[in-house]
């Protein structure tokens, strides 16, 4: 069974230097928030990083960051948890392509542990809520 929600993702503009990704994380794991879902990235010649960021309790995770000085917008995303299990990620873009939601972007995980959280920002958020419950 898949459990979709909207839930609110933090966009996060660092520095690019050695050191921020760890530096990052323990600031949401000393203020005790759990990270669900993270995509971080950066271009080899830019001076800035980008975290986006799925926590436990965003609006905790935003003031912890915050204070150290980052940039932060709040984006709501969809997040769908799914069977770990091949095709699953055809099935909801199969879905979504039928429905005429377009993803702007998407990215999740599984640890092989039976179940993989996916994250989701497409055209209509509400439109693909509906689509995938």
């Amino acid at each position: 069974m898949n459990v979709v929600r909207e839930e609110i993702e933090l966009q996060v503009i660092t520095p690019n230097e050695p050191g921020i990704f760890g530096r990052v994380l323990a600031t949401l794991a000393n203020a005790g928030i759990n990270l669900r879902a993270y995509c971080v990235q950066s271009e080899k010649d830019q001076e800035k990083g980008r975290f986006n960021l799925v926590t436990s309790d965003h609006k905790k995770a935003e003031a912890a960051l915050r204070s150290l000085g980052y940039k932060i917008k709040a984006t709501k995303v969809i997040t769908v948890e799914v069977d770990d299990r091949i095709g699953v990620g055809a099935e909801i873009g199969a879905l979504l392509a039928g429905a005429v939601i377009d993803v702007r972007y998407s990215y999740g995980s599984s640890a092989g542990a039976g179940r993989s959280l996916l994250v989701f920002k497409t055209s209509n958020d509400r439109k693909a809520l509906k689509t995938l419950q």
